[in-house]
């Protein structure tokens, strides 16, 4: 009896130890880069302003942000609550314009620390023969976790990212059409 329950004792510790230890390493995968790349009959200014008002996200994502606090007006340092499938988290990012014009999002804080999504637009012929009356967007997403969200994202298939950078890219456009 003594001998079983040694045993039992020695198994229970093993798993522990693996579960431990497999959650307790940075996944190798966590980190991927996304491209994307759309054409829009919407005006790049117009896009480009769209894009950067971030106080109007919770507005054109109204399930996936529950609110955007802007901290710094010098460094564009916002505060900002989002998530999918009812998980929300709280992160902080810097979204800026480069010196190139493109769009920069810097996340600087949470699980997602390190992660950069660098939008480019360049104008081009609308839908309708307008000169400049459309733009075609190059998006890159360079994605880095750490913590839980490292080994979540193993699950996430690569086109999943890509269909829900897509859709953010689609609501924007949506939204600069009404303004």
């Amino acid at each position: 009896m003594q001998k079983h329950d040694k045993r039992s004792l020695q198994s229970v510790l093993f798993i522990i130890i693996v579960v431990v230890t497999v959650f307790s390493f940075p996944s190798s995968y966590a980190d991927r880069m996304i491209t994307l790349q759309k054409v829009s009959d919407v005006k790049e200014e117009s896009l480009l302003n769209t894009i950067s008002n971030v106080s109007q996200y919770s507005k054109i994502f109204p399930d996936n942000v529950k609110y955007v606090k802007i901290l710094d007006n010098n460094t564009r340092l916002v505060d900002i609550n989002a998530g999918v499938n009812g998980i929300f988290f709280d992160t902080q990012a810097i979204c800026k314009t480069d010196s190139n014009g493109n769009y920069v999002v810097e996340v600087v804080s949470g699980d997602l620390k390190g992660t950069t999504m660098i939008t480019k637009l360049e104008k081009t012929w609308g839908f309708h023969g307008q000169k400049d009356g459309g733009t075609i967007a190059n998006i890159s997403l360079d994605v880095k976790t750490s913590g839980l969200l490292a080994w979540m994202i193993n699950f996430v298939p690569d086109s999943s990212v890509s269909d829900a950078l897509e859709y953010g890219f689609d609501r924007f456009v949506q939204q600069a059409q009404i303004q």
